[in-house]
């Protein structure tokens, strides 16, 4: 970025009402300098100077004592405005962002702004975990991928598929393979294949994050630190982040090979 463009930032960006006064032209289009005046609540000679200022910089022009803005400053002011939602964004998400390998997977932070982020609390370290096993009790299919493995998911996941509420998908890690098929594990996946209502398949590497889509329409993100605790679920109903999951989880299958029941 030069500096020029930087500086054009910073005299923009560095006044709320300069910011205000463009959105005003953008979103109810062309106003004298006495409405814009009002509808700023604002002073005569601040509305002027940053009118004056805008039109040297040609992102405003003045017709009859009307202004509006120019293709130049259309531009600028949806631009500052989509920044405003990506740092927005970014802040709410930052939590779920520090642990989630954005240089790997390219997922767009734009996609997650309505998106739902549970961290741990204060007194629960495993509160992402549990709104991760929370969403199993709601879904009527649950495909997931994932590098761990709970006991509280596991009989869960088990209720309520031998009762018939509940169709799974499950990809493992090849660690999570040898945990869910030994201990007190194995007999809840023995019953819960038995049904007919759950595939188990095995990848051959360790995912990076936790991926879980419900019923097709909202998908869990989940991330551990780097002795394994979760940090925190991000759950999104976007269609852009549905898609991105639906790929992600297809390539992932692809790759991977049934359990076969015996195994347990």
């Amino acid at each position: 970025m030069d500096q020029a463009t930087i500086d054009s930032i910073s005299f923009l960006t560095r006044s709320e009402t300069r910011v205000r006064l463009l959105e005003r032209l953008l979103d109810e289009g062309a106003a004298t300098q006495r409405e814009l005046r009002v509808d700023l609540d604002t002073s005569r000679s601040t509305v002027t100077r940053a009118l004056n200022d805008f039109q040297d910089r040609g992102w405003v022009q003045n017709s009859g004592n009307t202004y509006r803005l120019t293709p130049v400053g259309q531009q600028i002011i949806e631009a500052t405005r989509n920044l405003a939602e990506t740092v927005e964004a970014a802040e709410d998400l930052a939590p779920f962002l520090r642990w989630f390998p954005t240089e790997e997977f390219d997922l767009d932070i734009t996609a997650l702004s309505d998106a739902r982020v549970v961290t741990p609390s204060e007194g629960d370290p495993y509160t992402p975990a549990r709104a991760q096993v929370e969403r199993i009790r709601d879904a009527d299919r649950f495909r997931a991928v994932f590098p761990s493995v709970d006991i509280e998911g596991t009989r869960l996941a088990h209720e309520q598929i031998t009762s018939d509420a509940l169709e799974a998908e499950l990809i493992v890690s090849p660690s999570v393979k040898e945990t869910i098929t030994s201990g007190e594990f194995a007999p809840l996946f023995r019953e819960k294949l038995a049904t007919g209502r759950m595939t188990v398949l095995e990848m051959s590497s360790d995912p990076p994050f936790f991926l879980g889509i419900a019923d097709g329409e909202t998908v869990q993100i989940g991330v551990e630190d780097d002795e394994g605790f979760p940090r925190a679920l991000l759950e999104a109903t976007d269609e852009r982040v549905r898609e991105w999951a639906e790929d992600l989880y297809e390539a992932y299958h692809a790759e991977a090979t049934v359990i076969p029941a015996e195994a347990f």
